[in-house]
């Protein structure tokens, strides 16, 4: 837990919860690379913004827009920026989701830089502009994410990427639903809308070189279907789901783990590719993984980088991969 008590903050004023914010934030390194999980923490909770430092999600997204009433979200934000401040030990990639730029969004950035969290998060953006004013707001160390709900942002999301710390993007796909005139009941596994749009969003954010994650799904007891999501978003190449419960966290860090053949083989093509490009030989058919070169091999540290894996050769790759010394030897011809 961030802090031992925290019953003083129901009364305190949002003055006093500002008061309370330190001069300068040393954030902590982050040492998890996955970003499986995108967990949605509500503003004006206390009891679940002080376990921002214990969570099992990959990623914490502090809600300052939906599900927070107008009246409430001064002292939201207020509260936002005391926990992301002090979670110093926090593993956990901490974004904070502020309100649309134009409507209360830059009140929420102005007071949440202070906080310096790993990133903000940007909802309801259309253009490019906007992104640009976004980034004119958001203070140079904080990264910045996108949510893309509207056909606008979907239509141009290869242009959004207007910076390189703009790096993220979330599918809402209920308010683009809305936003297209779709109905709700489209979003449905299998269904060939949904699949669309997800692989529009998806193929495009790639494209321009963010990271996407896939759409919370709102049902959040009925962890059947989310897991079909899960396993359905993972096939198409995802690697991150937006979530609002710990059991959808679970379930989502349990799909989306790297699996050990995947690392296995990536270990394999980045040995065999460096050792052959000593040789200068960079395009090269391997006997059980077919035939290998820079892209493929950059695909292979990609996914190592994913999955926190350390890039590595000799004895210590040879214990991943389940080699023994002899073997390794034979192959080396020595």
């Amino acid at each position: 837990m961030i802090f031992k008590d925290i019953a003083w903050l129901d009364s305190a004023s949002i003055e006093a919860i500002e008061q309370q914010l330190p001069e300068t934030v040393s954030r902590r390194p982050l040492t998890r690379a996955l970003r499986r999980s995108a967990l949605m923490v509500s503003a004006h909770r206390l009891n679940h913004l002080n376990k921002l430092d214990v969570l099992a999600a990959d990623m914490a997204v502090i809600n300052l827009e939906d599900g927070v009433a107008p009246q409430e979200k001064p002292r939201a934000r207020a509260l936002a920026a005391l926990f992301t401040a002090h979670a110093r030990e926090a593993k956990t990639e901490l974004i904070v989701r502020v309100n649309p730029l134009g409507d209360g969004g830059e009140e929420d950035i102005r007071l949440i830089n202070r906080a310096v969290p790993d990133a903000i998060r940007i909802p309801k953006v259309r253009t490019a502009r906007e992104v640009e004013q976004a980034c004119r707001l958001v203070d140079p160390a904080i990264r910045i994410h996108l949510s893309v709900e509207t056909g606008e942002a979907l239509k141009h999301l290869v242009d959004l990427r207007v910076e390189e710390r703009v790096d993220t993007v979330y599918l809402g796909i209920l308010d683009l639903c809305a936003d297209l005139g779709l109905p709700q009941s489209v979003v449905t596994p299998g269904n060939p809308t949904a699949s669309h749009l997800l692989s529009r969003f998806l193929l495009d954010a790639l494209t321009a070189g963010f990271h996407p994650v896939s759409f919370v799904h709102q049902e959040y007891r009925d962890l059947e279907i989310f897991e079909q999501w899960c396993l359905l978003e993972r096939s198409m190449g995802f690697s991150s789901k937006g979530c609002i419960s710990p059991g959808q966290v679970e379930l989502a860090n349990r799909v989306f783990a790297p699996r050990p053949e995947e690392s296995a083989r990536a270990i394999a093509i980045v040995r065999c590719f460096e050792e052959e490009a000593k040789k200068g030989n960079t395009g090269f058919v391997h006997e059980q993984y077919g035939f290998i070169d820079e892209p493929v091999y950059r695909g292979a540290l990609a996914l190592l980088a994913a999955t926190d894996h350390e890039i590595v050769s000799g004895t210590k790759c040879d214990a991943m991969l389940n080699i023994s010394p002899e073997t390794r030897n034979m192959d080396q011809g020595t």
